[in-house]
C-alpha cells in the first residue's frame, strides 16, 4: 500500500470507531453479555463494531484483508487490518474506563499503522511506521527521564508473577499487574505514564498487542524479544523506555 492509501484506510478506521462512541456510551456499564468458548465475555457491540468496520474497509480497500477477534480472518494475508473491536470487554460491561477500540494494519508481518480509540474519554491514539505516535494529534513520547528505582512496568502475565516481581525489585523495577486491558496499558506507556509492558506466556493475542507495539515504537520505545518470532507474531517480549529495556536486558533475568 502507498502512504496515502494507508492514511486513507486509517481514517476509515477512525471514522467507524468515533461513529460508535455515543452508542457505546449509551450502554456502557449496563449491557448484557455471553461467554465465548474460552470463557471471555462478548457483547453484541463487539460483533457490531467489528462487522461495521470490516464492511467499511472492504469497500474502501477491497484488496486489503481483515482479521477480527470476533469474526476471524478473510482476504489478503500479506496486508490486512487486525482488529479488536472492544479491548477490555469486561471493563466495558462493568462501566470501568479501561476499554478501547483497536486496529493495526499489518504488512508482511510488520505493523505499519495503528489506531487505539479511548471511546470513554474521546481520546484518539494513532501511529504510522516512521511517522511518530500521536494523542489527539499531539506527538507522544515514552518517558526518558526516570531511572532505576523509579521504573514502573506492567506485566500482562500472571503466571509466576510473585517470583518475577521479586526479581525485578532487585534491579530497581516495580512490577505491577495492570487494572485495565492491553490497549489501555500500551497507551499509558506511549505517553510516558509507565515505563514498560512485559508479556510472557500471556493470554493476550495478536490483536491485543499489535496496535500498542507500534504506538510505543513510534513514541521512542524499545523492544526486547524473548522468543524467535518476528514482527507482529512476537509472543514473549518487553516494550518500554530504552532505559528500562536496557536495564532488564543487562540484568539477564529473562
Amino acid at each position: 500500500m502507498t502512504d496515502q492509501q494507508i492514511i486513507d484506510t486509517q481514517q476509515v478506521v477512525i471514522n467507524v470507531f468515533k461513529g460508535f462512541r455515543q452508542e457505546l456510551l449509551s450502554v456502557y456499564g449496563n449491557i448484557e453479555h455471553t461467554s465465548k468458548a474460552d470463557h471471555s465475555p462478548v457483547t453484541v457491540y463487539d460483533v457490531k463494531v467489528e462487522e461495521t468496520l470490516k464492511a467499511a474497509l472492504m469497500e474502501a480497500s477491497p484488496d486489503t484483508g481483515f482479521e477480527g477477534e470476533e469474526t476471524g480472518a478473510s482476504g489478503n494475508r500479506d496486508t490486512y487490518w487486525l482488529v479488536d473491536p472492544i479491548d477490555g470487554t469486561s471493563s466495558f460491561i462493568r462501566g470501568l474506563p479501561f476499554c478501547t477500540n483497536m486496529a493495526a494494519l499489518v504488512t508482511d508481518g510488520e505493523v505499519v499503522a495503528a489506531v487505539v480509540y479511548d471511546f470513554v474519554n474521546d481520546v484518539l491514539y494513532t501511529a504510522r511506521k516512521g511517522h511518530g505516535a500521536f494523542k489527539n494529534g499531539q506527538k507522544m513520547s515514552v518517558n526518558t527521564a526516570r531511572r532505576a528505582g523509579n521504573f514502573v512496568v506492567y506485566s500482562l502475565t500472571r503466571k509466576n508473577f510473585g517470583l518475577l516481581q521479586e526479581a525485578m525489585a532487585e534491579i530497581g523495577v516495580r512490577l505491577l499487574l495492570p487494572m485495565g486491558a492491553a490497549g489501555h496499558d500500551y497507551v499509558m506507556l506511549a505517553e510516558g505514564k509507565i515505563d514498560g509492558v512485559i508479556v510472557l506466556n500471556s493470554l493476550t493475542g495478536l490483536h491485543d498487542n499489535a496496535p500498542g507495539m507500534l504506538l510505543v515504537e513510534e513514541a521512542g520505545g524499545a523492544m526486547l524479544s524473548f522468543d524467535d518470532k518476528k514482527g507482529v507474531y512476537r509472543h514473549e517480549f518487553i516494550v518500554g523506555s530504552p532505559a528500562v529495556v536496557d536495564l532488564i536486558e543487562r540484568s539477564g533475568l529473562l
